[in-house]
């Protein structure tokens, strides 16, 4: 009898021990939403005081790129960016976070001597930045303003005006 009140006390601490691990999860969890909820509106704020109008569904937050980064074998080539001929390695830049990308948005059309007033789509991609035996796929965001189009690195930060 011992024996079967003592099993049972180890099971009951137990299962007590696995509901605090699950609240602490998912306690973890949402907060790590929240921040990144909050970081989406900061972003949204830090373009809307420099002037920038952008809707928030324009800004690619789930990032392919993050995805790409995470497992690699799952990266998905458009038709128009398969690559062709013989390569003996390949890799993936790294890439900024969605809220960063946006800052170095902004700050690279100040480098540029660039304004715009609104962003119309974004749109994400790679661009083979390789030297012909090696592929290297750089992810890129190529921003449509009401100014203009603009190519932002998304691994260096760096903005450059398309033509």
């Amino acid at each position: 009898m011992e024996r079967a009140k003592l099993k049972l006390t180890v099971i009951i601490l137990l299962a007590l021990l696995n509901v605090f691990l699950l609240s602490l999860v998912l306690s973890q969890n949402l907060q790590s939403r929240t921040y990144e909820q909050d970081g989406r509106v900061q972003s949204l704020v830090y373009l809307n005081d420099r002037g920038i109008q952008a809707e928030e569904d324009v800004i690619p937050w789930e990032s392919v790129f993050l995805d790409a980064k995470a497992d690699p074998g799952k990266l998905l080539l458009e038709e128009s960016q398969v690559l062709q001929g013989t390569v003996s390695s390949w890799e993936i830049l790294s890439t900024r976070q969605p809220e960063t990308l946006v800052v170095d948005f902004v700050r690279g059309l100040s480098d540029l001597e660039e304004t715009c007033s609104r962003i119309a789509s974004i749109t994400e991609g790679y661009v083979d930045t390789g030297d012909g035996s090696r592929v290297i796929l750089t992810p890129m965001w190529q921003i449509s303003t009401d100014v203009g189009s603009y190519r932002l690195n998304c691994a260096t930060g760096e903005v450059t005006r398309q033509n």
